[in-house]
């Protein structure tokens, strides 16, 4: 799952509250500040005296050379990583991605943004928003919360159909009119899920219902956020 982080240093309560709105995964604040991050909204801190410590579950790397590679491989098993270059075109980013490093890249734009997740068509899955510009940051979660998380859909030929007898059913109303191409992801495994549309295609039988996902068994799983499955009953 893709996350960002903002880091808010010095301390910034407008810049702190825009991470909060905007839906940030964490907050990183010098040391002192956590509490007040708390008081604001609740979220990761990533601090000294944070839920995450600085220094003991998340370190800094600065990368000089290639030479680095290994020794980031091997610390981003146990810590996360965030490298930490003046100069992005001298980071290796695709030869860790490749190597299967877990590291955090630091960025100050969108369009660090997007190099960082788009590498190697992989990309990381972990960022940390570095700067005092409160619009960039809106446009980085936005765009975060719009980009940042799709999932790819692929075809399935049905085989074989089974009549299995009755049974409860879930119909799952929403506060949200979809469209062609929306609805929601059910499977009976977590790991295999299908898109099952929403009511909003016209048939001679009833009328169209776009708020509504006719989503199957009472047992089925179905997909929420934060790359987690729920029984749909």
């Amino acid at each position: 799952m893709r996350k960002i982080w903002v880091r808010v240093d010095p301390w910034d309560k407008k810049m702190v509250t825009t991470a909060l709105e905007g839906g940030a995964d964490g907050i990183m604040v010098p040391q002192g500040f956590s509490e007040k991050v708390k008081e604001l909204g609740r979220i990761q801190t990533i601090s000294e005296d944070g839920d995450l410590k600085l220094g003991e579950d998340v370190v800094f790397f600065s990368i000089k050379s290639g030479e680095d590679e290994e020794k980031i491989v091997k610390l981003s098993h146990n810590k996360r990583v965030i490298l930490e270059c003046s100069d992005w075109t001298i980071i290796p980013l695709e030869n860790l991605i490749a190597k299967g490093a877990k590291v955090i890249a630091q960025v100050r734009d969108l369009k660090e943004v997007q190099t960082a997740f788009d590498i190697l068509e992989k990309g990381v899955d972990h960022v940390l928003f570095h700067s005092d510009n409160v619009i960039e940051l809106k446009k980085v979660l936005s765009w975060f919360s719009s980009e940042g998380d799709k999932i790819s859909l692929l075809a399935a030929e049905i085989v074989e159909i089974r009549p299995v007898g009755m049974g409860d059913r879930v119909c799952v109303d929403t506060c949200t009119s979809m469209g062609m191409g929306q609805g929601m992801l059910v499977g009976n495994s977590s790991s295999a899920l299908f898109l099952i549309h929403a009511e909003s295609i016209s048939n001679p039988y009833v009328s169209p219902r776009p708020f509504r996902v006719n989503a199957g068994p009472v047992h089925s799983y179905t997909k929420i956020p934060g790359e987690k499955t729920t029984y749909l009953s």
